[in-house]
Order: C-alpha cells, then sequence, then structure tokens
C-alpha cells in the first residue's frame, strides 16, 4: 500500500500558508560541519504552536527526535534560502493502527510560537466535508518519481461518500469510519505528502481542515481516490491533547512517542 499524490498547480505566495514540511537535520555535530535539512512528509499549522500532520510519518521511528524534526513555514519555495523554521517540542499519535492505517493522525507542539495568521481552522466534531477541496504538499510528481519538487503544489479535488470510496476500492481495503476520501481523477496524492493538508472553504469563505493525506494506491489512478484522516472525527483527541499539554502545565503520556 502506497502513500502518495500527485500535484498539478503550482501554489502561489500567500496561498497555503498553513503548510508545513517536516524536515530531519542531519550532520552539523563539528564545528565544520553544516548541517543539511531534508523534506519527508507534510502537515498543518493549526495555532500558534501545534502541527497536524500524518502518525505514520512519525510513528516507532526511532531516529526521529526532538533535536533532529524540524518544522518549516512559509516555504512556498524550498530552495528560497531564508526558509524558517522550528524545532518540534512533543510528538502526539492517536492509536495507530499500522495494519489498517485507522487513527493517522499526530500533533507536534513547536518549541518557539508562530504567527497564527498562518494558520487554518480545526473542524467541530460535527463537520462534514463535501464538494470540491484542495490538497497541497512538495510529493513526487509521479509515482516512485525519486525527487520532490523545489515549488509547493496544490490540486483541487472532490469529496467522495464513504459508500463510494468502498465501492471503488472493492473489497481488499476497508474504509474505516474515521476516513475521509477525494480525489479519484487526474489529480491525486504521491510520495512526500503524506501528512498533508485537504483544506475545504465554507460558504462564509473560512478555511477548514477537512483531511490529513493518509494513503493511496498509485499516483492519480483513474477512478481510485485518495484517502484522508477525517480531522473532525478526532476534534476531542485534538482539545484534549493542546489543553493538557499547555506551557503552564507538566505534560501527560496520553497517546504519545
Amino acid at each position: 500500500m502506497h502513500i502518495i499524490i500527485f500535484m498539478v498547480l503550482i501554489a502561489t505566495v500567500g496561498e497555503e500558508t498553513w503548510q508545513i514540511s517536516l524536515q530531519l537535520s542531519t550532520g552539523g555535530a563539528g564545528p565544520n560541519r553544516q548541517r543539511t535539512m531534508s523534506h519527508f512528509c507534510g502537515g498543518t499549522l493549526v495555532n500558534d504552536r501545534w502541527v497536524v500532520t500524518a502518525a505514520h510519518c512519525v510513528y516507532k521511528k526511532m531516529y526521529i527526535t526532538s533535536d533532529n524534526l524540524f518544522v518549516v513555514f512559509n516555504a512556498t519555495n524550498m530552495k528560497h534560502p531564508d526558509v524558517p523554521n522550528i524545532g518540534v517540542e512533543k510528538i502526539f499519535t492517536a492509536k495507530y493502527n499500522e495494519a489498517t492505517k485507522e487513527n493517522d493522525i499526530a500533533l507536534l507542539k513547536l518549541k518557539e510560537a508562530v504567527s497564527t495568521s498562518d494558520s487554518v481552522s480545526l473542524p467541530p466534531a460535527s463537520y462534514e466535508a463535501n464538494g470540491t477541496c484542495t490538497v497541497s504538499g512538495w510529493g513526487f510528481q509521479q509515482a516512485n518519481a525519486g525527487f520532490t519538487p523545489n515549488h509547493l503544489m496544490a490540486a483541487n479535488v472532490t469529496i467522495l461518500t464513504r459508500e463510494d470510496c468502498q465501492s471503488r476500492f472493492g473489497s481488499k481495503y476497508t474504509i474505516y469510519p474515521g476516513m475521509l476520501c477525494a480525489g479519484g481523477g487526474k489529480t491525486d496524492a504521491c510520495q512526500g505528502d503524506s501528512g498533508g493538508p485537504l483544506v475545504c472553504k465554507t460558504s462564509t469563505g473560512e478555511n477548514i481542515l477537512a483531511g490529513v493525506v493518509s494513503w493511496g494506491i498509485g499516483c492519480a489512478t483513474p477512478t481510485i481516490p485518495g484517502v484522508y484522516t477525517e480531522v473532525a472525527k478526532y476534534d476531542n483527541w485534538i482539545q484534549q491533547i493542546m489543553e493538557n499539554n499547555q506551557d503552564s502545565q507538566l505534560p501527560t503520556p496520553s497517546s504519545d512517542i
């Protein structure tokens, strides 16, 4: 089962400002060594200290620590020399199931606060996505391409009902509660975009984080949609983690790694 996204539109400066790049830092241990940063997943800034991403990006990866995991933001072009980055203080995952891909969501608490004007709104528990929404990221432009684009890419995808989605996947794959399907045409998701945002705009113009890029089969496979974690279903978990881990409180060990 491949985790992928295929993008066709270049996001311009000022768009998708909530999109972040999760990057690992290597090197830099000695006086003459420079630190190298490498993108491996996407994520979404939801307030000044918290990022939502996919659990499979960080789950049971012992090489990821608070010393080498960084969030890069305001980076429409990765080649820009001054893209800002902030370290990650703590990682929290829901009860992620590697076999079924259920509960594929994680929260990252940042070491420093960032501008809240760049964030996107979290959905209430009652929210149901519909219509056309936007997925974005720096993932491969085709399956197993081996490289990611410098520019942030974005594509419009249509939300499907769970019943329609399940019928397209057949009996081999199960679309569980907490999963959301979108796409199934010429635009879809590829390696490197996991954890990134699926954002829907409300009738009042508010941008809502409806989904987190989770899994799919191939890149833009005809009739096969991408599968996302449905953020609204995790409203209680998200709020509990944030409330229990404010700076004035001691962190709680609930569902974290």
